[in-house]
């Protein structure tokens, strides 16, 4: 498990007889402010992991082995790959300190979500922009390839969600908006990703006429061969769509032209009564679980021909919160989220 901190520290922990126990840690060389997002690469490529900084900058970090003379208490360290900043990172190590970057993949604009591709795509990954825009990265060659730019032309980008379907279904890239403004336009937008062309828009005009408030967060459910992807938004509630090529259409996109899709909703989940603030399903896609703003963890079960119910949840006792919050703010430790 891999947590990101307002210290600016990611710490890694693995899981041993029930216990918790850190195995790693590390940080920026430079005082970057708070690390706000980590990602991991699939364990198939080793020890990868992704993350963003507030001063904008994308990082990846791998996992190797200490030396013998390697003053590190840990049997592994994680190294940032130096190599890599001038041709991957938005900017160069020295622009760091600099209030504007003018390295080739400069942005004026925070970085707010990234995600690796599903395994079968290789080491590929998706980094957004505040801004409205997706850059996708190749790392699957000696050197890092910028694959492409995606002008969404959204504003206050939010999230990203690749869906998982292996060889049936095309790939799709999922992005949302946080924007509250109801009269800006599309909150949700989806692409079809294909490694031999660039990507393509696939048209959502119904969808996002039901979908008014901006989107926290999207994940699509891992895909066992059914005929069509499931993707989960959680913004005011949680809206749950299943996509499916539209008849005769199975894999038959053009150049320029995404296939047509059946997207329907099937269901709108509103338990919290709050703002859903993140989405995860588990393993199979059968059970999904959410957290928002009523103070709960909500557990969702459910089959695509059924109703999705809240099968249990988890909730903090205002006692135990403020007991946590006392022991926190008395603990010399940081405190990771």
């Amino acid at each position: 498990m891999a947590t990101c901190s307002s210290d600016g520290y990611v710490r890694i922990y693995d899981l041993h007889d029930d216990t918790w126990r850190q195995s790693g840690s590390f940080s920026l060389p430079l005082q970057t402010g708070p690390m706000i997002r980590v990602t991991w690469a699939h364990p198939e490529f080793g020890g990868i992991l992704a993350t963003v900084a507030y001063d904008r900058f994308v990082n990846v970090w791998y996992e190797t082995p200490t030396g013998p003379n390697d003053p590190s208490e840990y049997a592994t360290k994680w190294v940032n790959r130096e190599q890599f900043l001038d041709s991957f990172l938005f900017g160069s190590s020295e622009q760091r300190s600099s209030s504007t970057d003018t390295g080739t993949h400069s942005s004026a604009y925070n970085t707010v979500a990234i995600q690796f591709a599903p395994k079968h795509l290789g080491l590929i990954l998706a980094t957004v922009f505040f801004d409205g825009r997706i850059r996708i990265y190749d790392f699957q060659g000696p050197n890092v390839v910028n694959k492409e730019e995606i002008q969404t032309k959204m504003s206050n980008l939010s999230c990203i969600s690749w869906s998982t379907a292996r060889h049936h279904l095309a790939p799709l890239i999922a992005v949302g908006s946080d924007d509250c403004n109801t009269g800006t336009g599309a909150k949700l937008q989806l692409w079809e990703h294909a490694p031999d062309r660039k990507a393509v828009k696939v048209d959502l005009t119904s969808v996002n006429m039901l979908l008014q408030n901006g989107i926290k967060d999207i994940q699509f459910a891992p895909n066992f061969g059914q005929s069509y992807h499931l993707l989960a938004v959680a913004s005011n509630d949680i809206d749950l769509f299943t996509i499916k090529p539209a008849k005769g259409e199975l894999n038959n996109s053009s150049e320029n032209k995404a296939q047509t899709y059946d997207v329907i909703r099937i269901i709108t989940l509103d338990d919290h009564g709050s703002t859903v603030w993140k989405v995860c399903w588990n393993v199979f896609g059968s059970v999904l679980y959410s957290c928002g703003d009523d103070g709960r963890i909500r557990m969702w079960k459910g089959t695509i021909n059924g109703p999705w119910k809240c099968e249990s949840n988890i909730s903090l006792q205002a006692g135990t919160l403020e007991k946590a919050k006392s022991d926190a703010s008395q603990s010399a430790e940081p405190v990771s989220t």
